[in-house]
């Protein structure tokens, strides 16, 4: 219940003071080409026209299995200035298998390596389901406790991040599409919008206080 309530003040927190960010974020947009991603159990294929504005990955399974797709070098390195920050980005399934479902696939399962230890970001209980129909955007936040790790193990691996894939494919023989892949850094919020997101908050405590009184 506690990592509910911190990771649903965090999301709301990201959202409310979003105006300013204090780094420029690390973005693929795939307007151009693929960037340098990659897929194992899967075919890459860039599309000019069709994404979420611009271009897009289309990402096919070929083996069978459920496929991962590999980060290019841009996210690897020393991110830890993204600590507190936001990861998104934007899927279509392009080809759905019929169920069409993503609970035990993995989708949205992604890992993070640095510093000769590793992080996953899972969705739980299950993942949210992509969309055939329109580009659905998934948000991951850059914290410790979201990513079922210690301050210290985290600090460590975006330090030195060495390699990074996630699980798109919800579910066998399907076909998605990727775009806006992004990592965002913590906000920076105004005066005025940080009076307002305390004022948020204090009423969030004293509600909580209020129903332990009740208990």
């Amino acid at each position: 219940m506690k990592k509910i309530f911190s990771i649903t003040i965090f999301i709301f927190f990201m959202e409310f003071c979003g105006l300013s960010f204090a780094t420029p974020p690390i973005i693929s947009t795939f307007d151009v080409n693929d960037e340098g991603w990659i897929a194992i159990g899967a075919t890459i294929t860039h599309e000019d026209i069709g994404g979420n504005l611009g271009g897009f990955l289309s990402i096919e399974d070929v083996a069978g299995s459920t496929f991962s797709t590999y980060l290019p070098s841009k996210f690897k390195g020393d991110l830890l200035q993204f600590d507190g920050g936001l990861l998104s980005y934007d899927v279509i399934v392009i080809y759905p298998t019929i169920p069409f479902t993503s609970i035990g696939s993995g989708f949205g399962r992604i890992q993070l390596e640095g510093g000769g230890s590793n992080a996953t970001f899972d969705y739980s209980p299950n993942p949210p389901i992509p969309s055939n129909q329109y580009w659905k955007t998934y948000y991951v936040p850059m914290i410790a406790e979201a990513w079922n790790t210690t301050q210290e193990n985290w600090v460590t691996i975006l330090s030195d991040i060495t390699n990074a894939h996630i699980i798109l494919e919800p579910n066998n023989w399907s076909t998605v599409g990727l775009d806006n892949f992004k990592i965002d850094s913590a906000p920076v919020p105004e005066p005025s919008s940080l009076v307002l997101l305390g004022t948020g908050l204090l009423g969030l405590l004293k509600l909580r206080r209020r129903r332990k009184r009740s208990k």
